[in-house]
């Protein structure tokens, strides 16, 4: 199924309300985007945080900060998502 969305002048894209329900999704969630080559990919930032044991190793100086777990988790989330659409168009290619 293909739908199109359009971007504002103000470079806003409104989520229909049948893609948010399918991906329960309400007002004040974040998302991540990844550029996967010349597309992106939005994802919910949705990531359970028992998978992140570990995930930044042992800091060097001390603990990580606030900002540097969520950038992490950020980064962590949308190369996540990115993977099976990195995948496909390797299969693509081929």
């Amino acid at each position: 199924m293909q739908k199109y969305l359009t971007l504002s002048a103000k470079g806003q894209v409104t989520l229909p309300k049948e893609l948010r329900d399918a991906m329960g999704l309400k007002a004040g969630d974040e998302l991540v985007y990844t550029l996967v080559g010349d597309n992106f990919l939005v994802t919910p930032k949705s990531i359970d945080f028992n998978d992140l044991a570990g995930l930044l190793g042992a800091p060097p100086n001390g603990p990580a900060t606030l900002d540097e777990i969520d950038d992490t988790v950020v980064r962590a989330g949308g190369n996540a998502a990115a993977e099976p659409l990195r995948r496909s168009q390797k299969r693509d290619a081929a």
